[in-house]
């Protein structure tokens, strides 16, 4: 195979790589309406169907909406913070100059091209390892040295500091600005989807053993019950994961050994 045909079949990549990185933020777009139509189903189905047209004493439905609110709000507030807060990039200072870039640019050997990091990192010791041991990471892509845990993005484009996953169902990179945002998420969405879960399953028991009266909330309620369940299992589930890796501070990246880009 000839080098212009290397070459062509590496663009072809390239750009599919690029489409498929295009669909992931479109469809990450739809994924977070879809997360906030579940939000308003349930707080409909749990307020109105469930505290308002079937449960009857004033102290259980003020008990059930005070509890609700408080989840409620708190797990749709870290939800938005985790999706609206930009991740966090390298300063400035981590980026090459335009006459190191050419001189980077300019030669293919690895310890040449060690060297030229080298010399830019020394003064950046902090935030990237120099030693004898490790190598200076560059990113090609954003033009500037990666610091230590600073992975780049396929999805978003962009190298971000303590990089763990992109997350479709945020549009979002987790990662070190918003990481306290979705494990509090997680924390508050476990704990809404127990108590919507357990709430949702004690009045079913009551409308099919007529202890209540009859009415159209059944099934709602009946379907709230199991969105629920299934979410606090899943959840749950997420949250001891990731919290199991915020104990030990690593990544997911890290957990798994994907630590090249």
């Amino acid at each position: 195979m000839s080098k212009e045909d290397k070459d062509n079949e590496m663009k072809t990549k390239e750009q599919e790589e690029a489409d498929i990185h295009s669909f992931m933020r479109k469809a990450a777009r739809i994924m977070v309406l879809l997360i906030i139509g579940i939000f308003a189903s349930c707080y409909y189905i749990f307020v109105v169907e469930l505290c308002i047209f079937t449960v009857q004493l004033l102290e259980a439905k003020v008990t059930f909406l005070v509890i609700f609110h408080m989840l409620f709000l708190l797990c749709v507030c870290c939800y938005l913070r985790t999706v609206m807060t930009p991740p966090a990039v390298p300063p400035a200072k981590f980026r090459l100059w335009e006459s190191d870039i050419q001189l980077y640019q300019s030669d293919e050997r690895p310890e040449v091209l060690q060297k030229i990091l080298i010399h830019k990192a020394k003064d950046l010791t902090v935030y990237c390892t120099v030693n004898s041991q490790t190598s200076v990471r560059y990113c090609k892509t954003c033009k500037l040295l990666k610091p230590n845990r600073c992975y780049h993005c396929p999805v978003c484009n962009i190298c971000i500091l303590k990089l763990d996953h992109h997350c479709v169902f945020l549009n979002n990179c987790v990662g070190l600005s918003n990481y306290k945002f979705f494990l509090l998420f997680l924390l508050y969405a476990v704990l809404l989807c127990i108590f919507t879960s357990a709430v949702s399953l004690y009045c079913s028991i009551l409308l099919w053993t007529h202890q209540l009266p009859n009415s159209q909330s059944k099934i709602p309620i009946i379907v709230l019950f199991i969105l629920c369940t299934l979410f606090s299992i899943a959840l749950f589930q997420l949250f001891r994961y990731h919290f199991n890796l915020a104990v030990r501070n690593i990544s997911e990246r890290e957990y798994h050994g994907d630590t090249e880009e």
